[in-house]
């Protein structure tokens, strides 16, 4: 595997591990905070209070349970990663001047002072770039760009 890529594929591994501390985090602080709350003589704001925080923890935890998928997702690329002829899933390219990494949507890394973006094959941009070959023009909302680098 390429350097550059292997270094992407680190930086996103990085990322995600640091949004899965962030929410395992959040969700002990929300935790604690639904033990903490005490019952008080206006028992409804009390029960209200209560349910707004389990709410937010059904949130966080479906963000939690979101980035694992992506983070195993981001694993299984990395350790069956080959040799690409046409983009696919796993792909990083140079479509014009933005680097882009077929994975999950997770955003965006900068490594070695270029940012790469790393988007799902399942998005508009990620079904316009699959199949198609080094130096092949990709059009997209009014823009045609060739694709300069595949890795």
């Amino acid at each position: 595997m390429n350097e550059f890529k292997s270094q992407v594929f680190q930086a996103a591994f990085d990322l995600l591990n640091q949004r899965k501390t962030l929410l395992e985090s959040e969700l002990k602080s929300l935790s604690q905070s639904i033990h903490e709350d005490t019952k008080s003589s206006a028992g409804d704001k009390y029960e209200t209070g209560r349910e707004m925080i389990r709410q937010e923890i059904g949130k966080v935890e479906n963000q939690f349970k979101q980035n694992q998928s992506f983070l195993l997702e981001m694993h299984h690329l990395y350790d069956t990663c080959k040799p690409l002829q046409r983009v696919s899933e796993g792909s990083l390219l140079r479509w014009g001047e933005d680097w882009l990494l077929i994975s999950s949507s997770i955003g965006q890394v900068t490594v070695e002072d270029r940012k790469v973006f790393l988007l799902s094959k399942n998005s508009p941009l990620g079904q316009a770039l699959l199949g198609k070959e080094k130096m092949e023009t990709v059009s997209f909302r009014g823009q045609s760009k060739p694709i300069n680098v595949l890795v």
